[in-house]
């Protein structure tokens, strides 16, 4: 190192090692106080997940490398940014990123929660979220100062109460199991939607339904079932205790319109019957 001294040699490879971003950086130099090495030490912006409620110490190594993944994948594999720490109190897991590139990080973390369904950006947050609720806390992205970048509700998510309703109504299927021998005889219906329904029978009913037990018929049965709503939204039938059946018509679509405008329903003055069904059903 031509021209410098030992002494600020040593001077300026303390500068160098010193912790990135601090304001204490040391502007010892050779050549009149210009920095020779101008672009070894670049400004930082550091970044914190913060998992409220969490510590360092309640936070197992398992659980803080996936929090890390997910939080790689949310700020982006392909900026430059770099772990930090975790800082005690409420878990900080904290992330420096260089100044030029903070913007885009800010941009990108912010349209997380609304990103493409099922693209990387949105798994990440949904990641972090899923994260926080299985630990019963939340979390979020904050800058240095300012406000919060972006929430991740975690456990604060109001969950939709599971829903059971109880009341009359049909489905229908084809008839793959019937057994029993007490008055109430359990039958197994195939629906459309390959679930299998649970259903019960009178004696006198399982021996009519045992005809198409296996067969290619599809049968509609009659009766009160069991519903159930899921958290996420979903319908399942629990139970169906069957009232009458019947079996469905083979007949096509022309054949059943044509006993429609018989009856005097107003289809008889309609042209084309799949067109306006499709505006109906549709709105085109």
């Amino acid at each position: 190192m031509a021209g410098c001294s030992q002494g600020s040699a040593v001077r300026l490879a303390e500068t160098v090692a010193q912790p990135v971003g601090e304001e204490s950086r040391r502007a010892d130099t050779c050549h009149g106080g210009s920095d020779p090495f101008p672009s070894i030490i670049k400004p930082m912006i550091t970044y914190a997940l913060r998992l409220k409620g969490l510590t360092p110490e309640t936070l197992p190594l398992e659980r803080l490398s996936k929090y890390l993944a997910a939080l790689a994948d949310l700020v982006g594999r392909d900026t430059p940014v770099h772990f930090d720490k975790v800082s005690k109190g409420s878990a900080m897991l904290k992330v420096r990123v260089p100044e030029q590139h903070a913007h885009a990080v800010e941009t990108r973390v912010r349209a997380a929660a609304s990103a493409e369904p099922g693209s990387d950006l949105r798994r990440a947050y949904e990641q972090i979220d899923q994260l926080a609720r299985g630990d019963g806390t939340s979390a979020e992205f904050r800058p240095p100062k300012g406000a919060v970048i972006l929430q991740f509700p975690g456990a604060k998510t109001l969950q939709a109460r599971a829903l059971v309703v109880k009341e009359y109504g049909e489905i229908n299927g084809r008839i793959i199991r019937l057994g029993g021998r007490d008055d109430t005889v359990p039958v197994g219906l195939l629906t459309p939607d390959d679930e299998v329904v649970s259903c019960t029978a009178t004696l006198e009913q399982a021996k009519q339904l045992k005809a198409f037990l296996l067969e290619p018929v599809d049968i509609v049965l009659r009766g009160t079932g069991r519903w159930l709503r899921s958290p996420e939204g979903k319908w399942k039938i629990e139970e169906f205790k069957i009232n009458d059946f019947l079996r469905m018509q083979d007949d096509s679509f022309d054949d059943e319109l044509k006993k429609i405008k018989t009856v005097g329903s107003g289809w008889d003055d309609v042209e084309d019957a799949e067109q306006t069904l499709a505006r109906l059903r549709y709105g085109v």
